[in-house]
């Protein structure tokens, strides 16, 4: 088709005008697509979004044609979104026609649900599910908006670019929070240049369509005009050229301060984005911590019950239920309370189809029966994660997994129950290092000295172990040794508990339960004072500790970060490798007999190491020291001055908050961030202004070198020219071939009289022989300036704002177009 096409509300476009609109406006979505590529970071991204702006822009074209009313237009983008979206936002129906329901469905309610996907799984997104979804529909709808807006619009064309730039900010507000590296730009390393480069793109082509777009509705205009009339009309090369001048340099404006200013507000740090805010931690974080129910496993009615079933490989150990990387001195936590935003080691993502991992690849099936909670169990790294049953889609959405600390929670309601099952696809490490020759990464301990009790430090100094893994393998060694075990404070010696008969010839003795610092604080004073009354080679008579694994992980992660090692502790079961004195699920089926718990460290190398802290219970502690002894629970009378401390049996959660010592360094990380925060909202509000701020410095100076020009001739039409800018700033008439006197009737409705005698002054001033002196100059321009505020008088405090921002005089200034090429009098 080469000839004129017909559009409703207007004359025949050219079909080039309908090529060059689907080019400008195509290419701006290719822009927005580049933008959002690091959400999905799949080929079959591209494959998508390709079917989905070519179906938009055909939809768009041929509706334009055909002048299909908008709801056709509706019509003709939804039916796309439903035929196209499901093989190309679903690409698994490709191989697998089985799932073409359920992915008809998710693509249905993609539109109202899909963006939480997108928001709450980790990025690259890929094709899990339905995630193309959302992408698919934008750049589906997109195009035909846009496309629709610039081929038949004839008022509001200028929308079509703000359309076309929404895939841009789609990819700014929902995509990855990480700024791109930095780039050398001669001297200087530039950080975040990547999204600046594809933002500075997005404008250029936004700008150069919009700029193409004015032009051609002008020559359109002039075409009609000379049509009509049979008057020829001319252009001023000088003018266009002044105005892509003005363009080109509004751009390079933006690229240095897209370049050179923006990215150093972000240097070193993440962006702040949509899924930043999406925070799945927040109910981890007020849940109880799981370390302090352990000894509810091994109550009577959970002693026995099998709580999940493993069906693992060879090789695969261990199943976990918790991973507490933190311990402010009350209990041990999954995430840090403290923290304004949660760690990146035990951020919480939603699964995507695939996680990364290095390791031997695994397959473990799950059932769950007894157990429930929010934590899942786990083996390995997890790679893959897919639920069986009737709740499996509501289970999917609600898992989510933190790959830092291998730690997996389940917050669909109800969760994990009886019946449920899962496929787990993991990694595990090829063989497990040996403890004693690990090297720890730091200097010196992490945790806060005022968690840390007294008595361990002491402890470890009287035992004279050496350094590195060797010596934590030494102390968690004598640690496990000098314990025993307990897993109550009290029973009834007429019907002992199960867990106390499964242990065989076992003597009873009293631990309280908890595991703050006061509780830690008594096991090494007691491992202490033993030391002193027996020495340190009395071997068995060394034991002086009851408790169970709850306080013995906690004392083995302190003596580990004491010495260096990153450490945090593990909930879970042995599914094989277990010693004497520590539990194994047998044939995978996992008892509340079988829990315990562990703690990793980390080494140089940045790998996790287990090391089991189960104590011992084949050597009880000695009676005839246990008679010297003072009681484990025994009430003091605390002097006047002494604090209230919690009762030895409870099991507190939290704690008082401390008074910071007063010789501490002021914190001025709060000050900081906020005199950063308030420096890039002021640089914002700068950016915003600027153009704004430009106009009104430009009509200063215009002003100015008018009023101080040489000759005072040259001043009196200078005066006029800006009572003429003034007056086409308020709303008046663009000159075009009118007198002074004529255009002094228009812009003065009211006859007063001021700007017929400007126009007849400035008129003397030109055509007269007689030069004109500074002090009509002077009086000229003062006439200038009262005219000047009576148009400001006569206006609304709007419209006066409307008239300082007004660019109608700089395209005057540009030229305007005149009839017959003749000069136009009145300038």
């Amino acid at each position: 088709m080469t000839g004129p096409v017909s559009t409703r509300g207007g004359p025949a476009r050219p079909a080039g005008f309908f090529v060059a609109n689907a080019l400008f406006l195509l290419t701006l979505c290719a822009a927005g697509a580049a933008a959002v590529w690091p959400m999905y970071a799949d080929p079959w991204f591209l494959v998508a979004v390709g079917a989905a702006v070519a179906a938009g822009g055909t939809i768009a074209i041929v509706t334009a044609l055909r002048r299909a009313r908008w709801w056709w237009v509706a019509i003709w983008t939804a039916g796309a979104y439903v035929l196209l979206g499901v093989p190309f936002a679903v690409p698994a129906v490709w191989t697998d026609p089985a799932q073409l329901p359920s992915a008809l469905l998710r693509v249905l309610v993609a539109p109202v649900t899909g963006w939480k996907d997108v928001l709450t799984l980790p990025v690259p997104l890929g094709t899990f599910q339905a995630t193309l979804a959302p992408a698919f529909l934008l750049f589906l709808v997109v195009p035909v908006t846009a496309l629709t807006f610039a081929c038949r619009a004839r008022t509001w064309w200028a929308l079509s670019a703000a359309v076309a730039l929404v895939p841009t900010g789609f990819g700014i507000l929902f995509g990855t929070s990480a700024v791109s590296a930095a780039v050398a730009v001669g001297p200087f390393l530039v950080p975040g240049l990547a999204q600046a480069a594809i933002g500075l793109i997005a404008f250029g082509l936004a700008l150069g369509w919009c700029m193409w777009r004015q032009r051609y509705e002008r020559a359109a205009a002039l075409r009609a005009a000379q049509h009509g009339t049979r008057v020829r009309v001319t252009r001023s090369a000088g003018a266009a050229a002044a105005r892509w001048a003005l363009a080109v340099g509004m751009l390079a404006v933006a690229a240095i301060a897209a370049v050179a200013i923006a990215p150093l507000a972000v240097a070193g740090d993440t962006r702040d984005v949509l899924r930043t805010n999406t925070d799945p931690d927040l109910r981890v974080r007020t849940a109880l911590s799981p370390l302090t129910t352990y000894r509810e496993f091994f109550s009577d009615s959970t002693y026995d019950e099998a709580l999940f079933t493993v069906d693992a490989p060879a090789g695969v150990d261990r199943v976990r239920l918790a991973t507490l990387s933190f311990y402010d001195g009350v209990v041990a936590r999954v995430t840090d309370p403290s923290a304004g935003t949660p760690d990146p080691a035990t951020a919480l993502e939603r699964v995507p189809s695939t996680l990364a991992g290095l390791g031997r690849p695994v397959t473990a099936d799950v059932s769950i029966g007894a157990y429930s909670g929010l934590w899942v169990p786990t083996v390995g790294t997890l790679t893959s994660m897919a639920f069986d049953g009737p709740n499996r889609a509501a289970l999917t959405d609600g898992f989510f997994y933190a790959p830092g600390a291998q730690l997996g929670v389940e917050l669909a309601d109800p969760g994990l129950t009886a019946g449920v099952s899962y496929r787990q696809d993991a990694v595990v490490p090829e063989a497990a290092a040996d403890p004693a020759t690990l090297t720890p990464p730091g200097t010196g301990p992490r945790v806060d000295p005022a968690d840390v009790p007294q008595s361990l430090v002491d402890w470890i100094a009287a035992q004279g172990a050496p350094t590195g893994g060797a010596g934590l393998v030494e102390l968690t060694g004598r640690l496990r040794a000098r314990g025993y075990l307990s897993h109550a404070l009290t029973i009834d010696q007429t019907r002992p508990p199960a867990w106390m008969g499964a242990l065989g010839d076992y003597t009873f003795e009293p631990s309280r339960a908890g595991h703050s610092t006061d509780r830690i604080d008594a096991l090494f004073t007691a491992l202490l004072q033993r030391q002193n009354e027996v020495g340190a080679n009395a071997g068995a008579a060394l034991v002086a500790a009851p408790g169970d694994d709850e306080q013995f992980a906690v004392a083995a992660a302190l003596i580990a970060d004491q010495l260096g090692f990153p450490a945090r502790i593990v909930l879970g079961a042995r599914l094989a490798g277990g010693g004497p004195d520590t539990p194994t699920c047998q044939d995978g089926v996992c008892r509340g007999a079988d829990m315990s718990a562990w703690i990793e460290v980390q080494d140089a190398s940045g790998t996790w190491t287990p090391i089991d802290v189960t104590p011992q219970h084949e050597h009880p502690i000695a009676p005839d020291l246990q008679d010297r002894r003072d009681p484990q629970n025994v009430t003091d009378v605390p002097p006047e001055n002494a604090q209230t401390v919690l009762p030895p049996d409870s099991n507190p959660v939290e704690r008082a908050a401390e008074q910071p010592s007063s010789d501490l360094p002021a914190d001025l990380s709060g000050l900081w961030a906020t005199l950063r925060i308030g420096g890039i909202a002021v640089l914002l509000l700068v950016v915003l202004a600027a153009p704004f701020l430009a106009i009104l410095v430009a009509k200063l100076l215009r002003r100015r070198a008018r009023r101080r020009a040489g000759p005072a001739g040259d001043r009196v039409t200078g005066g006029w020219d800006e009572y003429v800018d003034a007056a086409v700033d308020h709303g008046g008439p663009l000159p075009a071939a009118e007198t002074r006197q004529e255009l002094a009737a228009l812009y003065d409705p009211a006859a007063t009289g001021a700007g017929t005698a400007l126009a007849t002054w400035a008129d003397r001033s030109v055509f007269s022989p007689v030069t004109a002196d500074d002090a009509e100059s002077r009086r000229f321009w003062e006439l200038v300036d009262a005219e000047r505020a009576r148009l400001a008088r006569e206006s609304g405090w709007w419209a006066r704002l409307r008239a300082r921002l007004s660019l109608r005089s700089f395209r005057r200034a540009l030229g305007a177009p005149r009839e017959g090429g003749a000069k136009v009098a009145g300038r």
